[in-house]
């Protein structure tokens, strides 16, 4: 896990910050991905364990995406009848693009996000992810 190889740097240093990628897919699985549905939930398990086996000086987070429109997830928006379904189910009403998640993930690595540890944003244009 690349998180083993740069911990010890950042605590060398005595701070870092990691931003873990899991998916909408960890609160609400999709149907015949199970796997990567167990997968992602485990990331968000995996964030809250890490932030604190290397706190104080590491902060880690995660990131949960949901519907961004990148080549992965095309099953999802590569017809009109497709993405009309996709879109049903977002309070947004349109599909995430790459750069919606980049500003979350910049703001998580700066220094205004010091006091926030083993946290998990989704950034999912509303579909349900919570209780």
């Amino acid at each position: 896990m690349l998180i083993n190889l740069v911990a010890p740097h950042m605590q060398k240093r005595g701070n870092g910050s990691i931003v873990i990628v899991s998916s909408i897919a960890g609160y609400m699985p999709f149907l015949n991905i199970g796997p990567y549905n167990v997968s992602k939930t485990a990331l968000l398990g995996l964030t809250r364990n890490l932030a604190l086996d290397l706190a104080p000086h590491i902060r880690v987070n995660c990131v949960a995406p949901g519907l961004i429109r990148t080549k992965f997830s095309s099953a999802f928006w590569q017809d009109e009848n497709s993405e009309s379904r996709a879109l049903n189910i977002l309070q947004i009403r349109r599909l995430g693009e790459p750069s919606d998640c980049s500003g979350i993930v910049s703001f998580l690595c700066s220094a205004e996000a010091n006091y926030i540890t083993g946290e998990t944003v989704v950034v999912a244009g509303g579909m349900l992810s919570h209780l």
